[in-house]
């Protein structure tokens, strides 16, 4: 009997000590794997995030596009896709149509700023909607075009859209109501958009420097300023700010066919002023040039989605 009375004691007190329903320390809860995504936006086109102590990271964004549903496989940019270099496992999240999985690399060409990423978590692909199809005709400078991705804007970039019209975004409450980090305070107010626009191809064959004319920035980045080629896209209007966080997103031709991967962007300067006599001059920076990486240099990812 006293055996009994010994073994039911110590059970108890191992229950106390041990059951989580006893643990004064607040269990971890994770983020859910959904986000306030417009119900009537059905889209291609996916935002990719890094993610630093479960917050995005400064600048550590980007976009993708669907290529293949069934594998769950985007294409974006190396430069997007080198970001996921600096963190660990489970840093690297994509935004997709109302949900958000984890991210990984998969494939990366030796020159071109591509990359293949794909999701890791398990995934319905009946929820996805088809890949636009790959252009299999090169585009031509005076072709028309149309960008579309996610891209964060500050409040007054917003305001500043809908008060002269003609442009075409969409709040995306990802900042706010994802990850908390709303803000009273407008002047510094930023929140992800879906945006689309369009503009006209006026070179085919043109070289950009991405880090500076002198090739600073290591070997490999000077090899591939001196390889690769991009056509130059002047959008119909002054975007008013950075393209970036557009980067690895499509551009399509009128016929809704994939011919290239936005990727760098060029600073324009329109003069407003000038008084030679004083030697001032007073521009403005406009933005409404990208440079394109074509679609038929990465033939080599469908080539290996068919695998």
């Amino acid at each position: 009997m006293k055996t009994r009375i010994v073994f039911v004691l110590v059970a108890a007190v191992w229950f106390i000590l041990f059951s989580p329903a006893c643990d004064s320390r607040p269990l971890k809860t994770e983020k859910p794997n959904t986000y306030p995504h417009p119900k009537d936006l059905k889209t291609d086109v996916a935002w990719i995030v890094l993610e630093w102590n479960g917050k995005p990271k400064y600048g550590g964004y980007g976009s993708g596009f669907l290529v293949d549903k069934y594998s769950g496989s985007f294409y974006t940019n190396k430069h997007v896709s080198d970001m996921f270099d600096s963190l660990g496992r489970g840093s690297q999240k994509v935004f997709f149509n109302g949900k958000v999985y984890n991210l990984a690399v998969v494939k990366v060409p030796a020159l071109r700023d591509a990359a293949i990423v794909q999701i890791k978590d398990s995934f319905d692909f009946s929820e996805f909607p088809d890949s636009a199809p790959i252009a299999e005709e090169k585009v031509k400078k005076g072709d028309k075009v149309l960008i579309e991705g996610f891209h964060p804007h500050p409040y007054f970039v917003r305001e500043s859209n809908k008060a002269e019209g003609g442009y075409n975004e969409k709040l995306v409450s990802i900042f706010k109501e994802y990850y908390n980090m709303g803000t009273r305070n407008l002047e510094k107010e930023v929140e992800v958009v879906f945006e689309s626009f369009t503009g006209v191809v006026v070179e085919t064959d043109a070289s950009v420097f991405l880090n500076s004319p002198s090739g600073s920035g290591g070997i490999t980045n000077r090899a591939r300023e001196m390889t690769n080629t991009y056509f130059m896209v002047k959008t119909d209007k002054d975007h008013k700010f950075s393209f970036g966080g557009l980067s690895g997103t499509a551009v399509k031709n009128t016929r809704g066919e994939i011919v290239g991967i936005l990727t760098v962007e060029k600073t324009d300067f329109k003069e407003l002023e000038k008084d030679e006599n004083a030697g001032i001059k007073v521009v403005e920076i406009v933005f409404d040039l990208v440079g394109v990486t074509p679609i038929e240099s990465v033939v080599s990812f469908r080539d290996y989605l068919k695998k």
